[in-house]
């Protein structure tokens, strides 16, 4: 297997990981507040990756000049992309949800050549705009009218700093063990949430329901330690604009699982928009 098919084949499957964050994260609300539930999921696992990263024997940062970058990373991504948007997530349809994930690949693109230096070629441009052309067309029928406009604003303005993240932590490329970082990002989000989560949520409304449990237990597990360290080696090893574009397959896979786990239907005009979206991630590839 060529490095290009493995890291091609990595990113569709990170990328259907990623979408079943939401499902779970739809679940878990159920019987929990969002603050409540993000940060003990980030405590959690943030205090798990820190003990195997010891472990592991990783090089711990010295000082406040060693952490710093860790905890802006944390704040930006854990903080406030998660924190938020599992606020912002209740107030909106799946399907706008869906369309603002996929402006992720999009803002990256525009903001890339000037604080990554990648190019942003006819070609890719062109499958970008066929990806989220792609995105509207399968979502057109299920944005739904019961939208809060200020759930979709903080939604979009989660995404830039999900965005400004990605940016940094290409920039900066800091030399610390990835099990390390991922876990220095957690606490830090945990830490971050734990007051506000306190101030505005009431403990009493958690219910430690079976579905609760295993919900929280996929987001902590399969979510935060494994699919982070999955997209963050996928940033190592390619350009942000090739990783984030995969972010258009996000709706896709909700809906094929919807079809396959939920039995929601699922038509024809909606796999081919599916066959566009990828046509779309596809020339971005080539490009």
């Amino acid at each position: 297997m060529t490095a290009r098919v493995r890291y091609t084949a990595l990113t569709v499957v990170f990328s259907c990981v990623w979408v079943s964050a939401f499902v779970a994260l739809k679940i878990a609300l159920r019987d929990a507040p969002p603050l409540t539930l993000m940060c003990s999921r980030f405590f959690v696992a943030g205090a798990a990756l820190l003990l195997l990263a010891r472990a592991r024997g990783a090089r711990f940062p010295r000082g406040w000049r060693g952490w710093w970058p860790v905890i802006v990373l944390g704040v930006l991504m854990q903080g406030i992309y998660f924190g938020l948007t599992s606020i912002a997530i209740n107030h909106l349809s799946a399907g706008l949800s869906a369309v603002f994930a996929s402006t992720n690949p999009v803002i990256l693109a525009m903001v890339a050549p000037w604080f990554l230096g990648e190019r942003l070629t006819a070609a890719r441009a062109g499958g970008i705009a066929v990806s989220f052309g792609g995105v509207l067309w399968l979502m057109a029928g299920r944005v739904g009218a019961d939208n809060a406009p200020w759930a979709a604003a903080l939604f979009f303005a989660c995404v830039c700093f999900f965005v400004a993240a990605t940016i940094l932590f290409k920039r900066w490329q800091l030399p610390y063990d990835r099990v390390l970082l991922n876990g220095g990002q957690l606490l830090t989000g945990g830490v971050v949430l734990l007051v506000p989560a306190l101030a505005t949520e009431r403990l009493e409304l958690v219910r430690l329901t079976p579905s609760m449990l295993a919900a929280q237990a996929y987001l902590t597990v399969v979510i935060s330690c494994l699919a982070m360290l999955v997209w963050l080696w996928l940033l190592d090893h390619g350009d942000a604009t090739s990783a984030s574009v995969f972010f258009f397959l996000n709706p896709v896979w909700g809906l094929i699982l919807g079809a396959v786990l939920l039995g929601e239907p699922l038509g024809a005009g909606e796999l081919l928009a599916g066959v566009v979206v990828g046509l779309g991630v596809w020339m971005v590839q080539r490009a």
